[in-house]
């Protein structure tokens, strides 16, 4: 008998151009979120010199990315199941090795990534920016949430990310979530902003997977070290995440084009200008 070929897992990565801005709170809950609609989950935390999808969760893994790319462990000894419902792969922060990582390692992540079977969808926490490993978690993943606020920096900061990996490598394919808002009037105002710069320089529209509206309920979820559609499921940030996961759940399987991987040379210097 043949056995059935498996699952192609929905592999996004959920990135920013700058930091500050709540990527890891929004990789954590949407996480919590998919996995509580039935999906199975694995969170890659590829912020790999800064890492803190530990830190937002309150545990302190014993073995972390470090261990599989210097050849202590493999990847099956390091994932963890978190109490969000959902598997981590953690990585370590404060480690030089781990924050200035020679190209052949980054291969070694990505190929971890790729190898994961199982799981219905896989999401990378980046870290900000244009940096090399950022360009290149964003290039693995088919899909790209990049996350901004209300502030000019992060918004401008987005757009110049989105620029790089469309005019360097040809990605054109952007689903955007606005956190900290007021209200839905709010995230819809400053998704249309970034959309008309996109399509009026870039030549493609965004796509807006839907606000996260502030709360009181956020910072406390923070310091309780908990997922907040955990800690306080009457939020009314609840709701939206309940809506960004339906819309990620419904993207089934992943984009094929603008995979391209760039190697140390063709990352681009001096863009911003």
């Amino acid at each position: 008998m043949t056995p059935a070929p498996s699952k192609t897992p929905i592999i996004a990565t959920v990135t920013s151009g700058k930091g500050g801005v709540g990527k890891t709170f929004v990789t954590v809950n949407l996480a919590t979120t998919l996995a509580a609609q039935g999906r199975k989950v694995l969170v890659v935390d590829c912020d790999l010199g800064l890492a803190n999808v530990d830190i937002m969760l309150g545990i302190y893994p014993q073995l972390t990315l470090k261990d599989v790319l210097f050849g202590q462990a493999r990847a099956e000894d390091v994932i963890i199941p978190v109490k969000g419902g959902f598997d981590l792969l953690p990585a370590c922060s404060g480690v030089r090795e781990m924050a200035q990582l020679l190209y052949e390692k980054i291969q070694i992540v990505k190929n971890v990534v790729l190898s994961q079977e199982g799981y219905d969808v896989i999401l990378l926490d980046t870290g900000a920016g244009i940096a090399e490993t950022v360009l290149q978690f964003n290039l693995l993943a088919p899909r790209n949430i990049v996350v901004l606020n209300r502030e000019l920096t992060s918004i401008t900061d987005a757009y110049a990310m989105m620029k790089v990996l469309h005019q360097v490598f040809g990605r054109d394919t952007f689903s955007l979530i606005a956190n900290a808002v007021a209200d839905e009037r709010e995230g819809q105002k400053i998704f249309h902003h970034v959309d008309g710069i996109a399509r009026r320089f870039l030549g493609f529209s965004l796509d807006y997977l839907g606000p996260i509206c502030r709360d009181e309920a956020v910072p406390r979820s923070i310091l309780r070290q908990e997922p907040l559609v955990l800690a306080d499921p009457g939020s009314k940030t609840v709701a939206c995440f309940d809506r960004i996961a339906g819309a990620v759940s419904r993207w089934g399987k992943p984009l094929t084009k603008g995979l391209a991987v760039p190697t140390p040379e063709q990352v681009p210097r001096g863009v911003l200008h």
